[in-house]
């Protein structure tokens, strides 16, 4: 459980911290911005969520690399949009169990959504876990 769950972390936080923009990233806002999550798993009986406030540096990012520099993950069928991106990942290995899933990140100016689905086998039965977020601009500097 706590290896599923740190796998699930760090490919969340990997989300929502920009990297350095590539030819297929997509435009964000810099500054300010306010991420809603809402994860939703089998193994809890409510949804769990949590508010936070980011600092957005970079002025694009690439979502799908950013789940890779945890090491663990493989990005297949990405699509790249104006303002979306999506795609499909494996996830796991070695000392962690493997993981399959998708994902999309959307922005609209000062808004954006996104919304990760990631299956494994655990014991013998399919988990699958729901991630969504949206995030807010709050403004263009960051305390």
């Amino acid at each position: 459980m706590t290896n599923r769950k740190s796998c699930y972390t760090i490919c969340m936080f990997n989300l929502l911290f920009p990297v350095s923009g590539s030819a297929l990233a997509i435009d964000i806002m810099t500054g300010k911005w306010q991420v809603e999550t809402e994860m939703r798993n089998p193994m809890s009986p409510q949804p769990q969520f949590n508010t936070s406030t980011e600092c957005i540096t970079e002025g694009s990012f690439d979502p799908a690399q950013a789940m890779m520099q945890g090491g663990q993950c493989t990005i297949t069928d990405k699509q790249d949009m104006a303002n979306s991106v999506s795609w499909k990942f494996q996830c796991g290995g070695n000392d962690m169990p493997v993981s399959t899933g998708t994902g999309k990140f959307v922005t609209r100016g000062k808004a954006a959504s996104g919304e990760m689905q990631m299956s494994m086998v655990f014991n013998g039965q399919t988990m699958t876990i729901t991630n969504s977020w949206k995030g807010q601009h709050l403004g263009d500097k960051c305390d």
